[in-house]
């Protein structure tokens, strides 16, 4: 009898967490003021290092890696950046140390894209700026988020 109770008990918590899981759940971008940076921008000296340590690998040149590597200003633009997240965490990217703090102009797009197992939530702040959710749930953004990108939400179920 006893074990019949565990059992139920069991059962019980198992399709609640069930129907916790399978609640969609609504993302919308993270504006510019919840954003904060999280590691330093590299210095010039590490920057430098890391183009001579990249750049001088052999097995890059040879799977013709070499791209960034023939002005160390355009390495520069590529890799001056530095980790930068939402206040809760949950969106994440690096930004371009090369341009004033955090994308001011405020969210230009927001996109899925399935990489295998995993949907990327993606919100771009201008050409180069963005910040990614990632997440094993299926994604949906609503097509008439176009006209208006700081009003779109992606469901994930």
């Amino acid at each position: 009898m006893n074990t019949f109770r565990t059992l139920r008990r069991f059962g019980t918590l198992a399709l609640l967490l069930a129907a916790f899981a399978s609640h969609a759940q609504t993302l919308s971008c993270p504006r510019p003021e919840q954003l904060r940076q999280v590691n330093a921008c590299p210095t010039e000296e590490q920057m430098r290092a890391h183009f001579n340590g990249f750049c001088s690998e052999n097995s890059n040149a040879y799977q013709g890696k070499t791209g960034p590597c023939t002005d160390y200003q355009e390495f520069r633009r590529l890799k001056n950046t530095a980790l930068w997240e939402s206040a809760d965490g949950a969106f994440d990217g690096y930004l371009s140390c090369e341009t004033p703090a955090s994308p001011k102009s405020g969210m230009t797009g927001l996109r899925v894209e399935k990489k295998g197992p995993i949907t990327a939530v993606v919100c771009q702040y201008g050409p180069e700026a963005q910040l990614t959710h990632r997440t094993r749930k299926a994604c949906t953004v609503a097509p008439a988020c176009a006209s208006d990108p700081a009003q779109c939400r992606a469901v994930c179920e």
